[in-house]
Formats: structure tokens, sequence, C-alpha cells
């Protein structure tokens, strides 16, 4: 049975913030990384609150991962990083639950947990209503002749938008043209040796594409 819990709302108390509020998380590996250091060398930062158990979630993942790669992986001024709130069963996540939704949704960008404290502090400034529903995404740009400080680009769910306004706002910022998407198809599936395989729920996969990236996949069912 595939699961299909989607969101739930947190009630939150709405608390008025003028400046975009700072943190500092490291990832479970140790890398350290602050949202004021980012902003400050020019970088546009997405901010991705997701659960295990949100199904939502799950879906965009790999979205939010192929919007990362189409950055050239931060390259190209955009930093993307992951808040991972609860495992399946409603727990804090912690550092196991980390790696299995990297590896279930071939994520590379940073994915932090133990993250209470930015999510109740970005929904106190950022929420309009006192909730927050999952998964729940943060654009922020750096300032420019239009916005003299570091703004909020885009709160809400959708990363179609978050790419529609990175490709039609921050891209000319950065003078570039345009964002490039490269038509990719799925050549083979092969398991963690290195064999061919078929797709199977529930086993952690490589996807091989024609452009030569691979995807590591896990689909629970």
């Amino acid at each position: 049975m595939k699961f299909t819990i989607t969101s739930i709302l947190l009630s939150l108390t709405l608390i008025s913030n003028a400046q975009i509020p700072d943190w500092t998380k490291s990832t479970c590996d140790g890398t350290e990384y602050n949202m004021r250091t980012e902003l400050n060398r020019g970088n546009a930062v997405l901010m991705d609150f997701s659960a295990m158990w949100c199904t939502p979630c799950n879906i965009i993942a790999p979205e939010t991962e192929q919007t990362w790669q189409n950055f050239d992986s931060g390259n190209n001024h955009l930093m993307v990083f992951g808040f991972l709130y609860q495992d399946n069963s409603f727990n804090i996540s912690d550092c196991h639950d980390q790696q299995t939704w990297s590896l279930a949704h071939g994520i590379t960008y940073p994915v932090f947990i133990d993250i209470e404290d930015v999510l109740f502090e970005y929904a106190d400034a950022y929420s309009t209503n006192g909730s927050v529903g999952f998964p729940w995404l943060l654009l922020f740009l750096p300032g420019n002749s239009e916005h003299p400080e570091e703004y909020l680009a885009y709160k809400g769910h959708d990363i179609n938008e978050v790419n529609q306004i990175l490709q039609d706002v921050w891209t000319p910022q950065l003078g570039i043209n345009e964002i490039t998407y490269e038509e990719k198809t799925l050549i083979k599936i092969v398991d963690q040796l290195g064999r061919n395989t078929s797709y199977k729920p529930n086993t952690a996969l490589i996807y091989v594409y024609s452009d030569g990236s691979t995807k590591k996949v896990f689909t629970m069912e």
C-alpha cells in the first residue's frame, strides 16, 4: 500500500519581522552554512521545508534537485537548502532519515535535520494566517537596483512557479539569457552493484540518463 498522507498544518503565532531571519545550520557530514553569508555572496536562496510522510514533498523533491542542477549545482549563484522536519512516523528527523531521503530522491543539495527553530521562525515571519503546509518553498533574492535589499520573491508550494521566477527575474539579473534545460532520456537502471535491472519498489536503484547524469531512486510501496 502506498503512503498517501499529504500534509498537515502547523499552528504558529504570527510575528512581524522586518528583516530576513538569519540561521546557521550544519549538515550531517558537518558542513556549516549560514543564510546571511549566502545572501551577502550574491546568491539566491531556495529553502525547501519538507517531511518524509508528506506525499507532495516526495513528488517535488526530485524537481527541486533538478532546479539545483539547472543552475550547475550552485555555481550560478543559487543555493538550495532542504529542511527535513519529520520522518514517516511523525518523529523529528535524524541523520539516518536524511540519508534515506536524499538517496530516495537523488538529492545532492544540502539537507538539514533538527530544523524546528528555523521552521517556526520563518513561519512567524512569512505565514499570513499562522499556518504552514508542506512542502513549503521560500525563494529569496539578493538586492538589485529595483530592490536595494534582499527580499522574499516567492512563498508557496509550487516548484514550477519558483523556476519561472528564476527564469524571468533571477537569470536576467545575473546576465544570463535563460536557464538551459537539457533534454535527457533514461538509458538504463542498475542496482547498487552496477548490474542492469528493472524498476523495483522498496529497493535502492540508480537511474542512468543519456546526458551521463545519474539519479539514485528509492520508491516506497
